[in-house]
């Protein structure tokens, strides 16, 4: 494995992790899954409690994280918005309900990160500059949209292990891509396949070794009703033990990394 170039992230930290959490409420669920499916459509319930335990953790350790919140969910538990807020998270676009954009003309979705905006700027005083589409099912016009609102980042291309620019319009500034992957998704170990908590720490662990080695950004994606629960959580809170101690993993909100990749390309550097 390649040396990490010193030079890539702040401070001559070796990898970026990022802490991403979808609190999408009940329509995370309940737009694809059948309406008499109460035992799915259920399960998100929990959110409100997963996302007090999650916030505990990140408190206990310091972590700034960055919370993509369906403005629906958001209006349910405001709260809980202002205390993520509060205690020094990011608080980004996550969709009015979590339909997919795929779902959505280009003025559908110009409308949904706006009233998302809307909702999420009068919670908390401060307005949203990140977006991550539902299920990452995006179209071209999500980002030119992105782009054309002033956003700073979006989350959803799986474009590799670094951060790209998209620049649609060469006369607006460009939206930094933060990659995701299904691979660091909670929602592929729990849900599409049930794995032990243990067994997504030892896979996570050593994609961020991997990543620590190579210079790259990790982007986990979290929700509450999955690793907000009392195992998952404690695996959550392994992982970020663990990227503590190495000493070398700059762990970020997605707002701070966006922001320090795009004056990194102004300076000329890459």
């Amino acid at each position: 494995m390649r040396d990490a170039p010193s030079s890539t992230w702040p401070g001559g930290h070796r990898a970026a992790l990022c802490v991403s959490i979808d609190v999408d409420g009940e329509w995370g669920e309940a737009n694809y899954r059948p309406a008499d499916d109460i035992y799915w459509r259920s399960q998100t319930l929990y959110d409100a409690t997963g996302t007090e335990r999650l916030l505990a953790i990140l408190a206990d350790t310091g972590v700034p994280a960055t919370f993509c919140w369906v403005a629906n969910a958001a209006e349910q538990t405001p709260d809980l918005v202002r205390r993520a807020h509060g205690e020094g998270h990011e608080i980004a676009l996550h969709s009015v309900d979590h339909r997919y954009y795929t779902s959505m003309s280009a003025a559908e979705q110009r409308h949904d990160m706006e009233h998302s905006m809307k909702v999420l700027a009068e919670l908390t005083g401060t307005v949203p500059v990140g977006h991550k589409t539902p299920g990452w099912r995006y179209t071209p016009e999500t980002f030119r949209i992105a782009q054309d609102l002033g956003l700073l980042w979006v989350m959803d291309q799986p474009s590799g292990d670094f951060p790209t620019l998209l620049q649609d319009d060469p006369d607006r500034s460009a939206v930094v891509n933060l990659p995701p992957s299904r691979w660091f998704d909670d929602y592929t170990y729990q849900v599409d396949h049930v794995l032990t908590p243990a067994a997504w720490f030892d896979a996570w662990r050593d994609d961020l070794e991997v990543l620590r080695s190579e210079g790259g950004l990790m982007c986990l994606t979290l929700h509450p009703f999955v690793s907000g629960r009392p195992g998952p959580s404690r695996a959550i809170a392994r992982l970020l033990d663990y990227a503590i101690d190495l000493g070398d993993i700059w762990i970020a909100r997605a707002d701070h990394i966006a922001r320090w990749w795009l004056e990194r390309d102004q300076r000329g550097v890459g």
